[in-house]
């Protein structure tokens, strides 16, 4: 099952802790202690919450995060340019 949480306001895709960890490629506990970091890593922060317990992030800032982070696997990020010299 592919279940899909869109924003009605806003049209805007919402992913979970699980959603924004497997697109990153990273476990759910890894992007929970980004998601904790203080910020420090520029992870973006939660737009709103399900429940109490489940924060939910814009996709499209998980995506946008995702492919400019340094050490990123995704193809043409500012990490794979400075490989590329």
């Amino acid at each position: 099952m592919n279940i899909r949480i869109t924003d009605t306001d806003t049209g805007r895709e919402l992913w979970t802790v699980q959603q924004c960890a497997n697109h990153c490629g990273v476990t759910d506990s890894t992007w929970r202690s980004y998601s904790r970091a203080n910020n420090k890593l520029g992870v973006p922060a939660p737009v709103t919450r399900l429940t109490r317990q489940t924060p939910l992030w814009d996709a499209e800032a998980v995506k946008t995060w995702q492919a400019n982070r340094p050490g990123s696997p995704v193809e043409n990020s500012p990490q794979a340019k400075r490989h590329d010299l």
